[in-house]
């Protein structure tokens, strides 16, 4: 009797479909999570292949079609799709990759454990660009300064309220770009480096999500949805100095509302 372990074949995708790929490795039973700047932003859920063989490129190319984004050692370089933001892997200075589950068919995300890593506490720390600033600040508001990974994109929301819930849902789209939601008034927000952002949308076309064409990190989403339309999504995620694991996570269940997501 073989003891080599029973083997699925995983297929992957980028939301809009650009760049697809098959996965094979024994059953999925967990996912390595890094809290470092860029993982944490993205919500990264990482799997590794036990060699290059388990990873084939279905369609585009993973060095033309994708992406790519490094930084500070220049160690790790991150690839996501220029079109819709999609991050779906990693490779190491030694050649080897990650792939992100968010981007796999068919898996159960919130049913897997996690075993998480302390990226955070590598030299050198992360620094934050200079924050946005905002003009006037009402009494009893609280600031809320973030961006996106490589600082290209900033903004500044301006809260009534501490921020203590974020919405996670399961659609397509947010699933794979692992966003945390809250929910300003657009008028609450302020924002810079406008035009290093990137707006992906599909289906209704009535939501547009943009995220950073340099490091591919997911900032909000803008809806086009009438006048009666006030708010915007912001993904909490990018938000300095927040801590996520102290918000109460409400779920959503996005995935299932018509149209259905086919790629």
């Amino acid at each position: 009797m073989s003891d080599t372990p029973q083997t699925i074949e995983y297929r992957g995708n980028c939301h809009c479909g650009a760049f697809r790929f098959t996965f094979r490795t024994p059953p999925l039973e967990q996912a390595f999570i890094c809290n470092c700047s860029i993982c944490s932003r993205n919500g990264y859920m990482w799997a590794f292949p036990a060699s290059e063989q388990d990873l084939a490129v279905v369609k585009g190319d993973e060095n033309s079609t994708l992406r790519s984004y490094h930084f500070g050692k220049g160690m790790l370089t991150h690839k996501f799709c220029p079109t819709c933001g999609t991050s779906v892997m990693r490779r190491g200075a030694d050649g080897k990759c990650a792939i992100n589950i968010r981007t796999l068919a068919d898996v159960d995300l919130y049913s897997l454990p996690v075993l998480t890593s302390d990226g955070a506490a590598i030299e050198p720390q992360y620094k934050a660009p200079a924050p946005v600033q905002v003009e006037a600040v009402p009494e009893g508001s609280t600031v809320y300064n973030g961006n996106c990974h490589c600082g290209a994109v900033g903004f500044a929301l301006v809260a009534p309220e501490i921020i203590t819930t974020a919405s996670d849902c399961n659609c397509s789209i947010c699933t794979r770009a692992g966003a945390l939601w809250t929910y300003p008034q657009v008028t609450a927000m302020t924002f810079r480096g406008l035009d290093s952002l990137v707006e992906y949308t599909f289906a209704s076309k009535s939501i547009y999500h943009g995220f950073c064409k340099n490091c591919g990190v997911a900032i909000r989403a803008r809806f086009d949805q009438g006048e009666a339309c006030t708010d915007m999504a912001v993904n909490v995620r990018n938000m300095n100095g927040l801590d996520l694991s102290a918000l109460q996570i409400k779920k959503w269940d996005g995935k299932s509302m018509l149209p259905l997501y086919e790629v």
